[in-house]
């Protein structure tokens, strides 16, 4: 009896494995621990088509939050002149590329003033300052995205007029070889990219820039038992 009972049972969980094996094999079906959830939202499947870009979302850690075209990023130009004629908008930089070395002069929006002037975004808001507070715009950083999803971080610390004052631009044009102003809208660059001068490859240089978001670093994932000796 206990044979023939144990014969049973072992029938019956070979079926229900069985079952299972041909749900899985099923590509209609998902297995219990998985969810409709889990999936990409559709959105995110094209999120990177390339091409060239017309506008660029300014966000994240600033008090407004705003999208830019071209007419919009000459006009704040011309206003940041008037307000101040010092600002920096035109910049002579060398850079080595995939192609070889490289030199320009770009014309644009310094970073910084994008980002934390009243007439263009209002300034910065205060970010994550971790457990100190103390200089938390140190923690702060900017992520220029381009439409195929390749980025590059500035740190607020790089372009700060109080630390590195690096006078990285916005640029919208730049002069061509007859010494004119040729719009970036009629290269390969889209309308705007960044341009980063002292860096000696143009790995920061992004073209055809589709966002500009300010961040904070998060909190250090170390834990106390790290900066203890045992």
């Amino acid at each position: 009896m206990r044979f023939t009972r144990r014969i049973a049972i072992v029938s019956l969980t070979l079926s229900i494995l069985g079952f299972w094996q041909a749900t899985l094999a099923d590509p209609g079906n998902f297995a219990p621990w998985e969810s409709e959830q889990n999936k990409p939202a559709r959105w995110e499947e094209y999120s990177c088509p390339g091409g060239l870009s017309q506008t660029f979302r300014l966000g994240g850690e600033v008090k407004n939050p705003t999208t830019f075209d071209l007419q919009k990023l000459i006009t704040l130009q011309e206003d940041l002149k008037n307000q101040n004629p010092a600002v920096v908008t035109e910049i002579t930089v060398s850079f080595q590329t995939g192609a070889g070395p490289r030199t320009e002069t770009y014309y644009g929006v310094p970073l910084w003033e994008l980002i934390n002037n009243e007439i263009s975004s209002g300034g910065l808001q205060p970010g994550k300052s971790g457990q100190n507070p103390k200089n938390a715009f140190l923690r702060q950083y900017v992520l220029a995205e381009a439409t195929d999803c390749y980025g590059a971080v500035v740190t607020i610390g790089e372009i700060h007029p109080n630390f590195e004052g690096k006078q990285v631009l916005v640029a919208y044009a730049k002069k061509a070889n007859d010494g004119s102003i040729q719009y970036l809208t009629d290269t390969d660059e889209g309308f705007a990219r960044l341009v980063v001068p002292g860096d000696k490859a143009g790995g920061r240089y992004i073209s055809n820039v589709r966002s500009i978001l300010v961040l904070s670093a998060p909190a250090s994932p170390l834990k106390p038992k790290y900066f203890w000796q045992p």
